[in-house]
């Protein structure tokens, strides 16, 4: 075997064990990161392929094994990105009504000194909610000038890149902010009612990323989607939860979340609209995501333009059409004891960290 063979092969099996390791429950961020890049796996895979079928010796076992295999890999991971490509899923967007409620939820990136960019877009666009992530003192001195247009505001500056900001010019009946798993990690719950008088419930998330720099393990994030998904799943009100979720859409652990908080996620068929990162297109994915339920229908996602930060900042429109909920999965015994048990993970985490 030459050196080109033993290159393909060893590539080869990098990729399959890239694209089937996290759909299991494995929690390291080596295994999780593949999930984020799926999309741009799908062309590397298929030219590895190609050069295979010419270079590989087609009358040894191991390598048929390995193409087989990488050819089911492949053909796996384009079913797990498959629903999600308006290419072939062509959805149209619900007609905005009078009724709509629109909201910017921006990472702004703690450093990025561009506020200005962001104060334009929301002057441009006026939403009726604004969620910024990453948001510290700089920001919310910044951000003042928009505060005539929002008489409603919950404000949690840190400097350790997980403050976040909600304004909103709607009527506030409950706005609380949340430390699920850590006093670092905040999230923002709000009780809000549109200007026709329906009730719906709002949350902002932006639990830790699995990385080489931050978090070893995805425990704490998805413990903390978790806890938000266990307690929206008993909400009797339509209720929408968006923000950073340092997760792709396709991912095991936002499936669970959809399943657990009986949420629809809206880029099925409609497209990944894609976040982060800004500098590079070819390596783009959806960090950034908004997950709703029953009662509640989305009129428009969609990217908008660069504000200096490393996310794009996301732009949604919806409109609260009942009150009443129909949508109601029930987990299975087995999904139940592993949502307690991603819970319990991520919590022990937090303790040992804050311990040390």
């Amino acid at each position: 075997m030459n050196a080109l063979q033993i290159v393909l092969m060893v590539l080869s099996w990098v990729f399959i064990l890239g694209a089937i390791l996290p759909s299991f429950r494995i929690t390291h961020w080596s295994v999780r990161n593949f999930d984020f890049i799926r999309v741009q796996l799908i062309p590397i895979k298929l030219l590895i392929l190609i050069v295979s079928l010419f270079v590989l010796d087609q009358e040894s076992t191991l390598s048929m094994v390995t193409m087989v295999t990488l050819l089911i890999a492949l053909l796996y991971q384009i079913k797990i990105i498959f629903p999600y490509l308006s290419l072939f899923n062509k959805k149209k967007w619900p007609n905005t009504k009078s009724n709509t409620i629109s909201i910017i939820s921006s990472n702004v990136l703690q450093e990025n000194d561009n506020c200005d960019k962001l104060i334009a877009l929301v002057k441009e666009h006026q939403p009726d909610i604004l969620l910024t992530l990453e948001s510290n003192a700089k920001w919310e001195k910044a951000l003042k000038s928009i505060e005539e247009y929002y008489p409603s505001t919950k404000k949690i500056a840190l400097e350790n890149r997980y403050g976040m900001h909600f304004y909103t010019k709607l009527k506030v009946k409950q706005l609380t902010a949340h430390f699920l798993i850590s006093e670092e990690f905040p999230s923002i719950e709000a009780h809000l009612e549109d200007c026709e008088g329906n009730d719906f419930i709002f949350w902002g998330v932006h639990p830790p990323p699995p990385s080489p720099t931050e978090e070893e393990t995805s425990k704490k994030k998805d413990a903390e989607l978790m806890k938000v998904a266990k307690r929206v799943a008993k909400y009797e009100l339509p209720t929408l939860v968006i923000g950073d979720f340092n997760n792709v859409t396709w991912s095991r652990s936002s499936k669970a979340f959809a399943k657990a908080s009986n949420l629809t996620d809206p880029r099925i068929g409609y497209g990944l609209c894609s976040t982060f990162p800004v500098n590079n297109k070819l390596m783009r994915f959806p960090l950034d995501l908004l997950f709703y339920s029953d009662g509640i229908e989305i009129n428009k996602l969609q990217r908008m333009s660069d504000i200096g930060s490393d996310h794009f900042p996301l732009h949604s429109q919806f409109t609260i059409i009942s009150e009443e909920l129909k949508n109601s999965k029930s987990l299975s015994e087995e999904e139940k004891e592993e949502a307690e048990e991603t819970i319990k993970d991520g919590e022990e985490e937090a303790q040992e960290e804050k311990a040390s």
